[in-house]
């Protein structure tokens, strides 16, 4: 009843009120000037995540967010794993180590089940330091998934090992005993491993090589720390974790954002240091609106400063999800 009170307030709040949209004309975009313009489309319920890379000037990569449940840290020495909160992937640690032994979805409440960080950061996983502490085995995780995504909700899963190569899972139905194992190799020219239970679980590739783009622009789980820890679905931008770093600007205005200031800035390595908050839903206009007093500063994995402002985020038919901006390079 908390998660329902709490929902309803957001909503009527509006700072994601998507029931009450309507379509609109488009915002006229500026002329192009010395900054580049570019749109993506992630589609009207955000269903695609886009990767872009500024220097390149377009999208490198694009996939269905719903491709993926786990991602697993990629780096020889990597281990921490992460889950889709753009599909609404839950997990609770059971505290048992024995995967057959474990049939029925734990007796907690909604907001008990455990959730990554909008940060991304490696310390703030739900799932935590798996390796420390073991005894007899590994814990037994319950996943839950969005039934609206997959229609057996639960799945139990126990990590077995992760080596500078590859990590070592099994899974299962929440109440079968039919287990069953899976090798993910690690390959470190990618962030993360990733892993579908789809299809009866399989490796899937739904980013590209992490030396290759700037953002992402997708569908993730964002958290309101004010209202009691209330986690919601937002859509917005995300940092690439490999050597990207970013700050926001809101009072310089973007034309007059310099190196200078950018060179003495205090960078975030959040992936949502971006985020969603570039634009707000107004219920007037029943639409969502940019604040473009925002601009954004990134430092990519090449040493580059970019800056980023938004204009926009409907297309020329006035369907949302289909953000516009402009950036260029910091000299």
């Amino acid at each position: 009843m908390m998660m329902k009170r709490l929902s309803f307030l957001l909503i009527a709040v509006s700072l994601l009120a998507a029931s009450c949209e309507k379509k609109e004309s488009p915002i006229s975009l500026p002329e192009k000037g010395s900054a580049a313009i570019d749109r993506v489309d992630m589609g009207e319920d955000y269903h695609d995540q886009v990767f872009y890379d500024f220097e390149k000037g377009y999208p490198v990569y694009q996939s269905a967010i719903n491709s993926w449940d786990l991602a697993f840290e990629a780096s020889p020495t990597g281990f921490h794993i992460f889950m889709n909160g753009g599909k609404d992937v839950w997990v609770y640690n059971t505290h048992q180590t024995d995967i057959l032994g474990v049939l029925e979805p734990p007796k907690i409440k909604n907001n008990e089940w455990q959730f990554d960080s909008p940060s991304g950061l490696p310390d703030s996983t739900a799932i935590g330091n798996w390796q420390q502490g073991r005894r007899a085995g590994s814990n037994v995780f319950i996943v839950k998934m969005n039934p609206a995504h997959f229609k057996d909700t639960f799945k139990k899963i126990v990590l077995t090992s992760a080596s500078t190569t590859e990590y070592r899972m099994t899974y299962a139905d929440l109440r079968s005993g039919m287990v069953k194992s899976i090798v993910i190799p690690k390959e470190d020219k990618y962030n993360f491993a990733y892993f579908s239970f789809d299809e009866g679980g399989k490796i899937v590739y739904p980013e590209p090589p992490k030396d290759s783009w700037d953002i992402v622009f997708t569908r993730y789980r964002h958290v309101y720390y004010h209202l009691n820890n209330f986690p919601y679905i937002v859509s917005g931008a995300l940092l690439n974790p490999f050597k990207t770093t970013a700050y926001c600007d809101s009072t310089t205005g973007y034309e007059a954002v310099t190196i200078t200031q950018a060179a003495t800035a205090k960078f975030s390595n959040a992936r949502d240091e971006i985020g969603f908050e570039w634009k707000f839903y107004d219920i007037p206009s029943g639409k969502y609106t940019v604040d473009k007093k925002k601009t954004y500063v990134v430092n990519n994995r090449k040493g580059q400063f970019w800056k980023v402002r938004f204009l926009d985020f409907y297309n020329s038919n006035g369907v949302k999800g289909s953000p516009s901006f402009e950036y260029e390079r910091l000299h």
